[in-house]
């Protein structure tokens, strides 16, 4: 029997189809999103812990700091006792930091094939990095990415069908309202001490922990409440993203 015929020259991908890269067929290349999105949401979780895991690493270092104000340590000896309750800090940030940039990362890719598969809306792939740094701490422009990232993510709406005109899901709203009213009313309420805590010096830190912890528990627990939202949103959106593109049905 001869082998079939060649394909034709003039062969091409229907309109709007879009393959992922390394896949046998595809015209332009999608970026996966699941993987990233698993580490984007486990940092985040554990970003929202952390606070209150600093707050309990502070009830163990409050006599320390309240002798090094009265003057009955030196300040190598206040740094030596609070070495744990620094570690931690400094362990929040670092993971606050590699959840925001992953964050950023996975707004991007899927923001980007949004505009691969022609649903590109108000905020392009720059706005996933770019918006979380204007206006600062309070995170509009995120939001309503996000908000826009749901819709067009939507598996339902068919290719070159109009999702703009779908419900949007109100937990990005939520969220903003659970993570950045409380820390701005914080911020507001403590700026004097937030600028000395600025300056790195051991009266600025042993200020901080004999301070008033009241609304830092506040915040602390709705960072944790804001971390959980989050979590559902980028799992929300994946999910959706993921069927849309294809990607839920490939290995």
């Amino acid at each position: 029997m001869p082998p079939p015929p060649p394909p034709p020259p003039n062969l091409v991908a229907p309109p709007n189809y879009a393959g992922y890269a390394g896949g046998p067929i595809g015209s332009v290349p999608l970026k996966r999103v699941g993987g990233l999105a698993k580490v984007v949401m486990a940092l985040v979780a554990l970003a929202g812990l952390m606070p209150l895991v600093d707050l309990a690493m502070r009830q163990t270092v409050v006599d320390e700091a309240d002798r090094y104000l009265a003057g009955g340590v030196s300040d190598t000896d206040f740094t030596e006792d609070i070495i744990g309750y620094v570690l931690i800090t400094t362990l929040s940030g670092f993971v606050t930091v590699a959840a925001a940039v992953l964050t950023m990362i996975w707004m991007f890719r899927v923001a980007k094939n949004h505009r691969t598969l022609h649903r590109g809306g108000t905020w392009g792939p720059g706005w996933a990095i770019g918006g979380w740094f204007l206006p600062p701490v309070v995170y509009i422009i995120p939001t309503l990415m996000l908000g826009e990232m749901w819709k067009a993510s939507d598996p339902d709406v068919p290719v070159g069908g109009e999702w703009k005109s779908r419900p949007a899901s109100p937990l990005p709203w939520i969220w903003l309202l659970v993570y950045c009213v409380p820390t701005v009313i914080a911020f507001s309420a403590e700026s004097d001490n937030v600028l000395d805590q600025f300056g790195g010096t051991e009266e600025a830190l042993a200020e901080q922990i004999t301070g008033s912890q009241t609304t830092d528990a506040l915040v602390a627990i709705a960072s944790l409440i804001a971390a959980g939202l989050f979590v559902v949103i980028v799992r929300q959106i994946t999910d959706r993203h993921r069927r849309l593109t294809g990607e839920a049905t490939t290995r």
